[in-house]
C-alpha cells in the first residue's frame, strides 16, 4: 500500500515499526520524532538526524521505553560497528575509536598516493564513478564524518557533544608533497574521525592524519570503510567492509527490523557522561610550511616553536626543486593542538612563508 501523506503512517495502530530511509534533517526528523512519540519503534539509516538531535532523541526514548531506535545504516554502512559497541565491547574500557569513514576521501587519498595524482582530477574521478557528489562538501570538508565519531562517541563513551564543537579539517589541501614526507616518516594519510579518553578530557577530532604503516588503518585503500576500538581487554578491534551503497545500507536496515522483531536489539544509548568543550586535542604533529628558501629560516622556526613551548621531533626536507616555493615539514613531540596553532598563524606572518601551513595530527 502506498500513500502521499506520511501522517497515514504514523497514525495507524496496526504499524508498530517506521523505516526512515529519506535522509535530511528536515521531513525525515519530523517522521522519527513523531513515531517515537507514538510508540513505534524506528529503523534509520539517517546521520545527520541523529548526530544532530542526538540528545532529544535519547530524552524521546526515556519518555518511551518500550520504543526501540535501530540505526546501524547511519555509520560504516554493512560495518556492524554499532551493534558491536552495544553488545561485545559494551563491558570492555575503551580508550580510543579512529576509524575512515567516508569511502569517497578514502578512494581519493588513495589515488592521490598510489598514482601521485592532484586533488582537482581525483575529485573529478570520484565524482565521474559516482562516489562524490556534485557538491562534495560534506565528504571531503569532513561533515559527514564529523556526523559518524559524534554517533560513536556517544556509544562508546556517552557523550553528548555538540558536533560543530569538534574539530574538523577536510582533505582539501592535501597534496602529492604530504604523501612524500608521509612515506619518509613511514606512514601514510588517511582522514580519520577520532575520540580518544585523555586523562583530563576526551579528545575529538576529524582530520587527515599521519598513519603509521604498522597501523591497520594504513592498509585500507579504495571506498572501503574500517573502525579501529582501541581497549583494555580486547586490544584493539578492526573492523573493515563496504561503508556505504545499496546492499551494505540494506543489510544493515534490515539486520536491525530482524533484531527489534525478535526482541534482541540493544538500547539504543546506555551510557551518559557530561563532555566538557573539546579543546584539549593532544599528540604529535605534522606541519607542512611551504617557504621561499632562505639563509636563517630553521632558526626562526625554531624560535616560534620555542616561544609557544612546542618541541620540536624532527625537520624533513626533499631535494629542492623550485626554491620560490619549498615545502618541507616540521613534526612535534607530544604537544597540544592550540599550541601548533600558534605556532601556524606566527609562521604564517613571516615573509618567507608562501601559503598557510598545514597542520595534521600523528596517530
Amino acid at each position: 500500500k502506498f500513500v502521499t501523506n506520511f501522517d497515514d503512517i504514523l497514525e495507524d495502530p496496526e504499524i508498530d515499526l517506521v523505516i526512515e530511509l529519506i535522509g535530511g534533517t528536515g521531513l525525515a526528523k519530523d517522521i522519527i520524532f513523531k513515531a517515537i512519540q507514538n510508540k513505534k519503534h524506528v529503523v534509520t539509516a539517517n546521520k545527520a538526524v541523529i548526530a544532530k538531535y542526538l540528545n532529544e532523541i535519547e530524552e524521546l526514548l526515556a519518555q518511551n521505553p518500550a520504543v526501540h531506535l535501530g540505526y546501524e545504516a547511519s555509520v560504516g554502512g554493512g560495518i556492524p560497528i554499532i551493534h558491536t559497541l552495544q553488545k561485545e565491547t559494551a563491558v570492555d574500557n575503551i580508550s580510543r575509536i579512529s576509524g575512515i569513514m567516508n569511502g569517497t576521501t578514502n578512494y581519493m587519498l588513495s589515488k592521490m598516493e598510489s598514482e601521485g595524482a592532484s586533488y582537482d582530477d581525483v575529485l573529478k574521478e570520484a565524482q565521474d564513478l559516482g562516489f562524490a557528489e556534485a557538491d562534495p562538501t560534506a565528504d571531503v570538508g569532513g561533515f559527514d564524518t564529523r556526523a559518524k565519531i559524534s554517533i560513536l562517541s556517544k556509544i562508546a563513551f556517552g557523550l553528548n557533544i555538540n558536533e560543530e564543537d569538534i574539530e574538523t579539517k577536510g582533505i582539501q589541501d592535501i597534496t602529492d608533497n604530504d604523501f612524500a614526507y608521509a612515506k619518509l616518516l613511514n606512514g601514510t594519510i588517511k582522514l580519520l574521525g577520532v575520540v580518544e579518553k585523555t586523562p583530563e578530557n576526551y579528545s575529538i577530532y576529524v582530520s587527515p592524519v599521519i598513519v603509521p604503516f604498522n597501523q591497520n588503518l594504513a592498509k585500507i585503500n579504495g571506498a572501503t570503510n574500517a573502525v579501529a576500538i582501541k581497549s583494555e581487554f580486547l586490544q584493539e578491534t578492526v573492523l573493515i567492509g563496504q561503508g556505504a551503497g545499496r546492499f551494505p545500507t540494506a543489510n544493515a536496515v534490515v539486520s536491525d527490523v530482524y533484531a527489534i522483531a525478535n526482541n534482541t536489539i540493544s538500547k539504543a544509548f546506555t551510557k551518559k557522561e557530561v563532555c566538557p568543550k573539546n579543546d584539549n586535542i593532544t599528540g604529535k604533529f605534522y606541519i607542512r610550511i611551504n617557504i621561499q628558501d632562505g639563509i636563517g629560516i630553521i632558526k626562526k622556526i625554531g624560535e616560534i616553536c620555542e616561544n609557544n613551548q612546542v618541541s620540536i621531533d624532527s625537520i624533513l626536507q626533499l631535494p629542492i626543486k623550485n626554491p620560490e616555493n619549498l615545502p618541507f615539514v616540521v613534526t612535534t613531540d607530544v604537544t597540544d593542538l592550540k599550541s601548533v596553532q600558534k605556532v601556524c598563524s606566527e609562521i604564517s606572518q613571516e615573509n618567507f612563508c608562501q601559503s598557510d601551513p598545514l597542520c595534521l595530527p600523528i596517530l
